[in-house]
């Protein structure tokens, strides 16, 4: 009878563990990722003639909400160069699905609707911004 209350009891802590683990882990984060994007507008926007560089990130990626801050700097800094959309690739699958990506973040460069280049992995502001040069 000892041995079920410990388990008993060891199951509760895992269970109180991984709930309250996951909050703390989650508030600790700022998400700093812009506003929902539509399939309209997002085909809307690839289509012209200005580079458009699209972050694909889900909400549970650490390395996507790190990356977060360095892609609206580029929004804030090469606004003259590049229009920035963030695609959250959970909620937005219908547009994600049309790119097969294979990790998280992904960053893909547009320009007339085509693809001119595309980046898997975490990135710098040096890194996208320098990717924002050898596009445009």
């Amino acid at each position: 009878m000892s041995k079920m209350r410990f388990s008993g009891h060891l199951f509760l802590f895992v269970i109180a563990f991984a709930i309250f683990g996951q909050v703390s882990c989650q508030s600790n984060v700022d998400d700093s990722h812009g506003t929902v994007v539509t399939e309209k507008s997002f085909d809307e926007a690839i289509a012209g003639d200005k580079l458009v560089m699209v972050d694909f990130y889900t909400t549970w990626c650490g390395p996507c909400k790190k990356m977060a801050p360095f892609v609206q700097q580029v929004r804030e800094n090469r606004s003259k160069d590049v229009v920035v959309l963030q695609v959250d690739a959970e909620a937005q699958a219908s547009i994600a699905d049309r790119y097969r990506l294979e990790g998280y973040p992904t960053v893909i460069f547009f320009k007339r609707g085509q693809v001119v280049g595309r980046v898997l992995g975490y990135q710098t502001y040096e890194n996208l911004s320098g990717l924002v040069d050898r596009f445009k």
